[in-house]
């Protein structure tokens, strides 16, 4: 799902005020690895590759000095680590007297709408990561339809939340 779709749909089903929350930790697992990718290809002086296919973009990322992405993706998009993360949160709230942060809880609905839209091969989600390498062969985020739904889904969440 593109970062948009990512933010919007923190806005639309997370609790709480912090919208700038719910939109950085809504693309935070993408933001952590493709950020650094970028950064890599900026101190190193290189183009931002320019992909035909999303074939060649994976076969990219299959190389020796670009692997590191998806390793880094497969723990970024760990539901089993961002539980983690997210109960230190909420226990660290909790001990210090502030309120929920329920936008922490953003970064795992990220990754609960990327494994049923992401295929395997383009950045399957292994949601498990640690615990197994299991991952659904879910359908492409970009096809014309699935954005079309998930764009008019999100939409009337967000017109019911905050417009009627």
């Amino acid at each position: 799902m593109d970062i948009l779709a990512h933010s919007l749909w923190a806005i639309a089903v997370i609790p709480g005020e912090q919208i700038a929350g719910k939109i950085i930790l809504g693309i935070m697992p993408d933001l952590a690895v493709f950020g650094p990718n970028l950064l890599v290809i900026a101190i190193k002086g290189k183009k931002l590759p320019r992909f035909k296919t999303r074939e060649n973009m994976m076969d990219w990322f299959e190389k020796k000095d670009n692997r590191w992405v998806k390793t880094l993706y497969r723990w970024t998009h760990s539901l089993v680590i961002w539980s983690l993360l997210i109960m230190a949160g909420f226990f660290l709230c909790k001990y210090h007297g502030y309120p929920p942060p329920w936008f922490l809880l953003a970064a795992p609905l990220h990754i609960l709408l990327d494994i049923p839209t992401h295929t395997k091969k383009s950045f399957p989600v292994e949601f498990l990561t640690p615990l197994s390498s299991f991952q659904l062969d879910g359908i492409h985020w970009s096809q014309k339809w699935v954005l079309l739904i998930n764009y008019l889904i999100v939409s009337a969440i967000l017109l019911f939340r905050y417009i009627l």
